[in-house]
């Protein structure tokens, strides 16, 4: 099941996508889900007491590649 935020976010690239995005073409270049294992390994937050679900983690990797290239 994907979170409104995924569906929101996925409705922007799109957008973007057509306008001309560079950073479009960067989703061309890397297999993001090649990712994932080693991610998912890192961050283990699914305990049983509940709580607001877990970000996914190739979105949380992506955040954190364009936050290092533009500051």
């Amino acid at each position: 099941m994907h979170s409104l935020i995924t569906f929101a976010l996925r409705k922007k690239y799109e957008t973007m996508e057509k306008v001309g995005d560079p950073l479009a073409d960067i989703g061309c270049l890397l297999d993001w889900e090649r990712f994932r294992p080693f991610l998912s390994d890192m961050h283990d937050n699914k305990g049983e007491k509940g709580g607001r679900p877990n970000y996914d983690e190739v979105l949380m990797i992506k955040v954190l590649i364009l936050g290092q290239w533009y500051g």
